[in-house]
């Protein structure tokens, strides 16, 4: 199989998910008027987007189809088995890409640019890339597909193709609890929200690296996280992952849990400063190949956002 065939799976997986979409209720905003806002915005901790910036509805400005962030990504990166303390710092640049196409489907994608070299892991990537359904509004249903694993500038089409397959579709459903929050609202950011996943990908390595699956012998992933906003977009994340199979499937790189926090601010020129750690992290009951990875090892990102 070549890249042509895998391009044509993904499409028309995507594509039989998107039939659910009937199911939901859609967001689509409506078409605007022209000179909509009865005011310029010239306070800028007021500006949302680049029709602020320029007060006019021209190229799709405030529309918030396009948005990103560039992003300074740091953190300890353990080399070679783990088994021995040997270690690296990453220093790379991060660019970040979003265009939403129609209601909350969108492309996204980011590209780093490294510093050293030498910092570089399984759990680690040149670049990443999603097309999924990404609802914000509470009780509300994701699909798609998303890639993160460590895909590489350098990599062959072959490698790309396989790595495409290592990638996941998932489906995941959102639920607010909405009482709960009101007892404990510290001002209008603070939210809690549990979500329920499903991933499955096509192909997967084991132990040795070697490639295994297929479109019925995939891998299955389920999962729990919990995100919780406790004031003025300061946050606090986890999530707990089941492997079906997992003596045969999991990877040692794979976490039984994930965890993260920091302050977010989705709105344009706003600076964001997050870490988050989503690989390796063992229960003590299962082994652990790289015993020496702890907290310094997850990411620390500091990113500026924008939206077109």
């Amino acid at each position: 199989m070549n890249i042509k065939i895998y391009t044509l799976i993904f499409f028309l997986l995507f594509f039989q998910l998107t039939k659910i979409v009937a199911q939901f209720q859609t967001h689509e905003e409506p078409k605007r008027l022209y000179f909509d806002r009865t005011r310029r915005i010239t306070n800028f901790w007021e500006m949302k987007d680049m029709r602020d910036v320029t007060h006019k509805d021209k190229l799709l400005m405030g529309k918030n189809r396009i948005s990103g962030n560039i992003s300074y990504n740091t953190g300890r990166i353990l080399i070679a088995d783990g088994q021995k303390k040997q270690e690296e710092i990453r220093s790379a640049l991060g660019y970040f890409i979003r265009v939403r196409f129609f209601e909350e489907f969108s492309f996204n994608a980011t590209f780093y640019q490294d510093f050293n070299s030498r910092a570089s892991a399984k759990w680690t990537a040149n670049y990443t890339y999603s097309l999924a359904r990404y609802a914000w509004k509470p009780n509300s249903f994701n699909f798609g597909y998303e890639n993160y694993v460590n895909n590489r500038y350098s990599d062959k089409i072959k490698t790309m193709g396989d790595k495409f397959l290592e990638g996941y579709y998932f489906l995941s459903y959102s639920n607010n609890f909405t009482k709960l929050e009101k007892k404990i609202k510290l001002d209008t950011t603070s939210n809690i929200k549990i979500s329920y996943l499903i991933r499955y990908s096509i192909k997967y390595v084991d132990n040795n690296e070697v490639l295994h699956g297929g479109i019925v012998s995939g891998k299955t992933t389920l999962a729990v996280g919990f995100h919780y906003v406790i004031f003025k977009n300061i946050y606090f994340e986890s999530a707990i992952y089941y492997y079906l199979e997992e003596k045969i499937k999991k990877q040692p790189w794979d976490p039984d849990y994930t965890y993260g926090f920091g302050y977010f601010d989705w709105r344009s020129f706003r600076l964001t400063a997050t870490y988050g750690n989503w690989a390796v992290n063992q229960f003590p009951w299962h082994k652990n190949y790289y015993p020496n990875y702890d907290f310094w090892d997850g990411n620390f990102k500091i990113s500026a956002s924008w939206i077109w």
